[in-house]
């Protein structure tokens, strides 16, 4: 009986040992000082050679991201929009100033930064051919200027590459040379900093295992990872899967919607692969596959962009996707990133990249934050003043003076700050678009209605160059979406033309009482839909100064400071 106990036990013992065995994941050897982190998307991206969100982030955003845990942020930068374009490609100054404030101010938190070369790469976008010369002319300034930076740095040689000639192998093969030689003229100047590196079709984790070995023992090899597609991409255009909604993760053959009736092909078999494609053996075997290939060449692996779009995701099975996959990546050593931090795959309950409606900490997604092991911020540090209060408490109603008023934040079209006379930083705006715009946001609906009644006038002063200027100011409320007209972004306007502010280059003071302003109507941005004046615009919820360049844009340049109530 002793002996079949005996037997029994090391039988039970043998099965437990084989069932760790099966459990066990490969780890990555090689490894860095950080394991986590997120993108900062939006900021210093655009095209045609706008970039009106490039004052989205501070050094308060840093020291508030540093905060959740976060070691490691990635900063997307369209280099190639923000340059003077061929022959040489020279980089704009005030993108250098940008740059050099994250290093900067990553440097003093001790927080790790990627200056990533990204590029479009959404829907039908393909990398241009000839993209090899482009990168052989940016790279070696940002290994000039940052070769001496220090230790938080890292360079990314490109974002998601992906020529699509319709010869995959060749693609693959041209981009693993001309990532080699952009590598090898990097080297030239900065031999310290650690380079990341990707592989075509959009950095694949399969196209990873191709790429030649760069006999750089200072590099990390990089994948993106939205899998499965049918539930992180539901819904949206760039991915082909417009038409798709309600994809529940894991799979649940209750929960799976029926094949939409205006399905593309593509949809069509993404739905109907969709159990085994969204498996954990589908999910996790890229994973091993990479993390074998980084220990073969001895090298550091990351997947820095993964996440899932929030807007027809269910919010607790995107939380769920995020919580497996952190965990499969801590579990192999393989350091991540999350796209992104505000916006449709960020960590806020919202989707807007603007901090006023994304509050830090107020906004924040705890749950979201938790399931990738990032911190929740305590409560004492959920009440920060909206710029209202702190005016109210001071009596100064500055919105911009030397920079934004604490509480307000600044976005538009082709924005600088720049130091104008008296060593002021003023708004600068050298050319516009058709009815682009510089704003300040006030983050929560403020009550004017007093400042209105009292007599109060917004103030500011303005230098233009611009002939014919046609510049319309107005307050804004905020859009509720689907809450009817009355919470359309109803607007309250003034315009200043070339006889308030003579085209002379000179600095000329205006000042506008508050009740001069007029209710010109409302263009919905949900319902793409302009709606005429109705009375309905309310001092009583102001979110939003605007200072609109009409239909005409600008030709010439414009500047903007010291902007108050007064």
């Amino acid at each position: 009986m002793k002996k079949i106990i005996a037997l029994v036990l090391l039988l039970a013992a043998a099965t437990c040992l084989f069932a760790a065995k099966e459990k066990e994941v490969p780890k990555v050897n090689k490894v860095m000082p950080f394991t986590k982190g997120l993108n900062l998307t939006g900021w210093l991206e655009g095209y045609d050679n706008s970039n009106w969100r490039s004052e989205l982030f501070g050094r308060q955003d840093f020291e508030d991201i540093k905060s959740l845990g976060v070691e490691i942020v990635r900063i997307p930068i369209f280099f190639e929009e923000f340059s003077s374009g061929e022959p040489d490609y020279i980089v704009e100054d005030w993108l250098w100033e940008k740059i050099d404030n994250a290093v900067k101010w990553c440097t003093e938190l001790e927080m790790y930064m990627i200056i990533d070369f990204h590029n479009d790469c959404g829907g039908i976008a393909k990398t241009r051919p000839d993209i090899e010369k482009v990168l052989l002319k940016i790279w070696p300034q940002i290994a000039e200027r940052y070769k001496d930076s220090g230790k938080y740095v890292l360079y990314e040689v490109y974002n998601e590459p992906h020529m699509q000639s319709g010869n995959n192998a060749a693609d693959v093969a041209k981009w693993g040379k001309i990532q080699g030689n952009v590598l090898k003229k990097i080297r030239e100047i900065d031999k310290t900093h650690t380079v990341i590196v990707g592989a075509e079709r959009w950095n694949s984790v399969t196209e990873l295992l191709k790429l030649p070995d760069y006999k750089d023992d200072n590099l990390i090899y990089n994948f993106h990872d939205y899998t499965p597609s049918l539930f992180t991409q539901q819904g949206a255009s760039y991915s082909g899967l417009q038409n798709v909604r309600h994809i529940p993760f894991p799979y649940s053959k209750e929960k799976m919607p029926p094949i939409p009736k205006n399905a593309t092909d593509w949809e069509k078999w993404l739905m109907e692969n969709y159990k085994q494609q969204s498996s954990e053996a589908a999910l996790a075997k890229p994973l091993d596959e990479a993390v074998k290939f980084a220990n073969k060449r001895g090298v550091v692996l990351m997947c820095n962009e993964y996440g899932v779009e929030m807007t027809y995701a269910d919010s607790e099975e995107r939380i769920n996707w995020y919580r497996l996959k952190s965990k499969w990546m801590d579990e192999r050593n393989i350091i991540r990133l999350s796209w992104d931090y505000r916006d449709k795959f960020g960590v806020f309950t919202n989707d807007s990249y603007f901090p006023t409606e994304a509050r830090f900490p107020e906004d924040l997604n705890t749950d979201l934050l938790k399931a990738m092991g990032f911190n929740v911020p305590s409560l004492e540090s959920r009440s920060r003043p909206s710029w209202l209060e702190n005016a109210q408490k001071s009596g100064d109603y500055t919105i911009y003076k030397n920079g934004s008023a604490k509480g307000i934040y600044i976005t538009g079209s082709r924005i600088n700050t720049k130091i104008s006379e008296n060593d002021e930083t003023c708004i600068y705006v050298p050319k516009a678009n058709p009815h682009n715009f510089v704003s300040w946001s006030f983050g929560k609906a403020c009550d004017l209605s007093n400042l209105v009644n009292s007599g109060k006038s917004l103030e500011f002063e303005i230098c233009s160059n611009q002939k014919n200027l046609n510049l319309s100011v107005y307050f804004m409320d905020k859009e509720i979406k689907g809450s009817g007209k009355a919470n359309y972004p109803w607007r309250c306007q003034t315009t200043i033309n070339d006889k308030l502010v003579p085209a002379d280059g000179k600095w000329h003071k205006v000042s506008i009482p508050l009740k001069d302003f007029y209710d010109v109507g409302a263009w919905s941005n949900y319902e793409n839909k302009w709606y005429n004046a109705e009375g309905l615009f309310s001092w009583s919820k102001v979110n939003e100064l605007r200072f609109d360049f009409g239909e005409r844009g600008l030709q010439n340049d414009l500047s903007i400071r010291n902007i108050a109530i007064r």
